[in-house]
């Protein structure tokens, strides 16, 4: 690290080789879950640093140049003795578009490190077709590997430190093609040090102070280290491989987790037919289930509007970066009090900081003309009522024969809501789908079958207005809904229950007991006495 100038906050040395290694400096000696550190007094007695990596990063492309050393570009078997080079299928991979035209790898070949630590995954391609050539698989899977980056990055940056430029040493920094690509998917410049041999140059520096020739190691870094090249994000490139990341790589892992742990009770070969064959997926549903976090989010409803950057910060310092943001337009609860954040809000939100989490729930007059504008702000996750549906005009006719006037209501609101949520995840968005205290949780069993609902949004006080009372028949909706995903197998879907309104340091251990897995938390974290950390610690404890 201190070799390649490595040693002040925001800097972050990123060694590679067969694995990513990612050494953040940060002034802040916090700890996560997937990251390692920070550590105290290192590289220097006045800074500390933590560590993220990935397993499998280099690794992967000696591989598949293996794989595809004995065959020509179109997958024919090769007639003569060339053995195929990085720089060619650099030249092929150069030729596809960002996005490898549909084809998207996971690069956990040998397990994830971070930010979740999983000894169980493996690597992916996921869009195979006909028309995917070698160099489609070889871009594919340099951007899985800047895609992990930019996971490790992200991890570190909630454990407390962001970086604001990334210094590059090993061999990635030999192919100019993937240098380019690790800008553009994170986002951040790619230092190159005129001097390679980092360990070698740090060696020098410190005998440098040893022997009085520099007073301190950074005098002797600022003498000694000089940058020979910086390789800058395009804007063009970084927006698709953001939506890339956002939409696609951020939800594979999660979605095909439980198929790979499946995968390990299997391996070995042997006598398979003597194996115990129980299915033993309620056993990994329920692990999961204990290991989960709670999340708190907190919800800006009850923030000082006044001072909304100031507030999106504390969250942010206080580890919160998934943030719930009320939207509601007077019309759908009608109300003049009921008039809360728009698009232009959302988006002023989201100027704070690119690593918060914006949750919307949408609480208006046909939300259908909110989808566009809330994904243009930069909102995360779209959560709509379902009651809101009544308000949606029918577009067309039910495809499902009815008998009864209630029967087709029921389907129209279930026609309309399907519609909605298609259209919010089309948009790039999560879709999530919120029902009123008074709304019975089954009438939604049919839409969470379909694979598009992410989280569930059990209200417990009256959409509108914070500071309401609990109301005590939640309990009995989150345990209906939870036992509903046990009994259907759902882990697939990864659906979340979310429990919002009347959260304090007495409902939350309920809310939990019953099977909730995110609690909105407005009042109580906002008007805290102390602090927004004190009061997490209060809804979890």
């Amino acid at each position: 690290m201190i070799g390649l100038g490595c040693i002040y906050p925001q800097q972050l040395c990123l060694i590679t080789g067969s694995s990513h290694l990612h050494c953040v400096i940060t002034a802040k000696p916090t700890t996560a879950a997937g990251s390692w550190g920070a550590y105290k007094g290192a590289p220097l007695l006045t800074t500390n640093f933590a560590e993220g990596g990935q397993s499998s990063t280099g690794s992967i492309l000696r591989w598949a140049k293996h794989i595809f050393g004995g065959s020509t570009g179109n997958g024919e078997p090769s007639t003569s003795n060339h053995q195929l080079d990085y720089k060619q299928l650099d030249n092929e991979a150069s030729n596809i578009p960002p996005g490898s035209d549909g084809l998207v790898a996971l690069e956990t070949f040998q397990g994830s490190r971070t930010p979740i630590t999983d000894p169980l995954a493996r690597g992916a391609l996921i869009g195979l077709t006909l028309s995917h050539t070698r160099g489609h698989i070889w871009r594919a899977l340099m951007e899985a590997v800047c895609f992990g980056t930019r996971n490790c990055v992200d991890g570190l940056a909630l454990a407390g430190h962001e970086c604001s430029e990334i210094i590059m040493a090993g061999g990635i920094t030999r192919s100019d093609l993937w240098l380019q690509m690790h800008a553009d998917v994170t986002g951040k410049p790619i230092l190159l040090c005129e001097n390679s041999d980092a360990p070698l140059l740090g060696c020098a520096i410190l005998a440098s102070v040893g022997v009085g020739i520099h007073d301190s190691v950074e005098d002797a870094v600022r003498s000694m280290v000089r940058t020979s090249r910086r390789v800058k994000p395009r804007t063009n490139e970084a927006k698709v491989y953001d939506l890339l990341y956002r939409n696609v790589y951020s939800r594979i892992s999660p979605a095909i987790t439980p198929i790979f742990h499946a995968i390990a009770d299997l391996r070995g070969g042997g006598d398979l037919a003597n194996q115990d064959h129980t299915d033993h997926t309620p056993d990994i549903i329920d692990a999961e289930v204990v290991q989960r976090d709670i999340q708190i989010s907190p919800s800006l409803l009850a923030s000082d509007w006044a001072n909304i950057a100031s507030e999106i910060k504390r969250c942010l310092d206080a580890n919160l970066h998934r943030l719930h943001i009320d939207v509601f337009d007077g019309v759908f609860l009608d109300s003049p009090h009921a008039l809360t954040f728009g698009p232009q809000m959302v988006k002023a939100m989201r100027s704070v900081s690119d690593q918060a989490f914006l949750e919307i729930h949408l609480c208006v007059h046909k939300p259908s003309r909110f989808v566009e504008a809330m994904a243009d702000a930069g909102a995360d996750r779209l959560i709509f009522q379902l009651e809101a549906m009544d308000t949606e005009e029918t577009t067309a006719r039910s495809s499902i024969s009815t008998t009864t006037t209630t029967t087709t209501t029921a389907t129209v609101q279930y026609e309309k809501a399907l519609a909605l949520a298609k259209n919010i995840v089309r948009s790039g968005m999560h879709c999530g789908i919120s029902l009123n205290p008074e709304t019975d949780v089954t009438d939604i069993f049919h839409l969470l079958e379909t694979g598009l609902f992410d989280v569930v949004d059990l209200l417990a006080v009256e959409p509108g207005f914070g500071g309401q009372v609990f109301q005590e028949s939640t309990l009995e909706k989150i345990k209906t809904l939870h036992t509903w995903i046990d009994q259907h197998n759902n882990t697939q879907l990864n659906i979340e229950i979310m429990v919002d309104g009347g959260i304090n340091k007495d409902t939350s251990k309920r809310v939990r007991e019953a099977g909730a897995t995110v609690l909105i938390a407005g009042s109580f974290l906002f008007r805290h006495p102390n602090s927004i950390a004190e009061g997490v610690v209060e809804l979890t404890s």
